[in-house]
């Protein structure tokens, strides 16, 4: 694509994630240095202002319950999964419960934290908000326009809870007003077969007393609006100490060690726990995100190759591997797993696969099929920054007579 590798492009994608959250958290610069407080520009300034303070917060509360009706034994994270994007935003009581805020005011994106829904990487949902898969621009896109006084359009939002070992059914949401019932039902999950998911360690089950408590102390800290990290190192370390075999216990104190910028104490954990439990897939994907973040695409490549070997069916390694093996320059094979990965229950998780599938064309003279994925892509991304140059390219190949529009057709035509 005009001279450019692939693996340039791919880091220019995931450069998106922080100009998201740079979306997230910058302001204006405020009104004119000239103008007085008794200006026109200042004073609709405070009544927006007063308005965004004023503004009532929307509430979604609900349960998570197994197939067979009881309430989950583990804590269980509740996702808003919005156009692929998913985004944490609370986890379940011992009863199953679950209620958290969505404000409809100017910053109602600033407590959204990304996260990946295809796989947890712990019993807890995931810690590390930055990981390889995160390339998003916000759950809502231009949220701004979604919002009007005191409501919120999520029609095209869902409730999902996530717990290893299981399927979660999903809520559709709608427009929600601040003076609506909260309560949005149950969310169902279905057990999948555990020995072949990889997703939880058995070795779990044979972890002593003290060092469960260990790290059930540290899943409860880690369930807390304010997480003190320091406690929760102390726990799992402890954990570990006791039972070196603690494969998950590993796992977790790897994304902590991220959450707190130690990467190289993360992927000490993250190889500890594969070692402890060779059949556990979720430190082989971690170590695949950390390989994909160095651009070491070989290495990123093995660990999702490994992860499959335990499981084939798990959408985040194909992923992986797709991104790995077309910057290797295997296109064969990345085509192979991100069709996969689009033929799958999760592929409005991974839009980006679209991308990928997209240059594969590219480089093989297909320009057609590359500008349908690639129309694909910046429907699932429409603010991502790699959006304008792609255009630029569909602009390129139309003015060659290589593709017949550069705009995406419409469905209704």
């Amino acid at each position: 694509m005009k001279a450019k590798t692939f693996a340039l492009l791919f880091f220019c994608l995931f450069g998106f994630w922080g100009w998201a959250q740079e979306q997230g958290s910058g302001s204006g610069s405020g009104s004119g240095s000239g103008q007085d407080s008794s200006g026109s520009g200042s004073g609709r300034s405070e009544r927006s202002s007063r308005s965004a303070r004023f503004q009532r917060p929307i509430f979604l509360s609900g349960k998570v319950i197994l197939d067979d009706g009881s309430a989950p034994t583990r804590p269980v994270t509740v996702g808003l999964v919005c156009q692929g994007t998913v985004v944490r935003q609370a986890y379940t009581s011992s009863g199953g419960g679950f209620s958290f805020q969505l404000s409809t005011g100017r910053s109602s994106q600033d407590g959204l934290q990304p996260m990946d829904t295809s796989v947890s990487s712990s019993q807890y949902g995931g810690i590390s908000s930055r990981s390889a898969s995160g390339i998003t621009a916000g759950p809502f896109g231009n949220a701004s326009s979604l919002r009007s006084a005191d409501s919120l359009n999520l029609n095209a939002c869902e409730l999902v809870a996530e717990l290893p070992g299981f399927q979660s059914d999903r809520i559709a949401l709608g427009s929600r007003r601040a003076l609506d019932n909260p309560d949005v039902g149950a969310i169902v999950l279905h057990q999948i077969v555990i020995s072949a998911s990889g997703t939880v360690s058995l070795k779990t089950l044979a972890a002593p007393k003290k060092a469960a408590e260990a790290f059930e102390k540290a899943g409860k800290e880690l369930r807390k609006t304010n997480i003190n990290f320091p406690k929760v190192t102390a726990e799992l370390e402890k954990a570990v100490e006791i039972y070196p075999e603690f494969a998950e216990a590993w796992q977790v104190l790897g994304e902590v060690r991220l959450e707190l910028q130690d990467r190289e104490g993360g992927r000490d954990a993250f190889e500890r726990a594969s070692a402890a439990d060779p059949r556990f897939a979720l430190p082989f994907l971690s170590l695949a995100a950390m390989e994909l973040d160095d651009q070491q695409w070989e290495a990123a490549a093995e660990m999702s190759h490994q992860a499959l070997e335990i499981n084939p069916r798990l959408a985040k390694a194909r992923y992986f591997g797709a991104l790995a093996d077309s910057s290797l320059g295997n296109l064969d094979e990345a085509e192979t797993s991100a069709l996969w990965v689009q033929s799958s229950s999760e592929a409005d998780s991974y839009p980006v696969t679209h991308y990928i599938l997209g240059w594969i064309q590219a480089k093989r003279g297909n320009f057609e099929l590359a500008a349908t994925e690639y129309w694909q892509f910046m429907e699932f991304q429409p603010t991502a920054p790699v959006g304008k140059e792609l255009q630029e390219q569909l602009d390129q190949w139309e003015s060659l007579g290589l593709i017949n529009s550069a705009k995406a057709p419409d469905p209704e035509e």
